[in-house]
């Protein structure tokens, strides 16, 4: 793909994890209601909720979609962000799979970041 598309899909998924991780202090976005949640997920969603666990996940969004807006360190910021978006992928696919399209697409868009960047990450995929 182009240049063009590649920087204009840097800049979105910086975008969005910018707003994701401000959601996580500011909570401007609704959260789903428990009613639909199987048990395993509202004790984990309110354990995840009521620990700080969630606003260390919100500052390495943060800081990640800024490396990416900003374009400086940018495999660091998709090493980071890849190890947040599999995990959220794993968490809505087990217990939340109706939701789980969101955060799919964002690993595939991180992912293939990593892919227009692979000569940067060859010495980690080295053995």
């Amino acid at each position: 793909m182009s240049a063009k598309i590649n920087t204009g899909i840097r800049i979105l998924v910086g975008l969005l994890m910018i707003v994701f991780g401000l959601n996580k202090f500011l909570n401007f976005m609704p959260q789903p209601e428990p009613g639909g949640m199987g048990a395993e997920m509202v004790t984990l969603a309110t354990i995840l909720s009521t620990s700080p666990f969630m606003k260390i996940i919100g500052i390495i969004e943060i800081l990640g979609g800024v490396a990416l807006l900003i374009g400086k360190y940018v495999p660091l910021a998709l090493t980071f962000l890849v190890a947040v978006l599999l995990n959220a992928t794993l968490f809505h696919l087990f217990y939340d799979t109706k939701n789980v399209g969101g955060a799919l697409v964002f690993l595939i868009l991180c992912l293939y970041l990593v892919y227009t960047q692979k000569d940067k990450f060859s010495g980690l995929l080295s053995a």
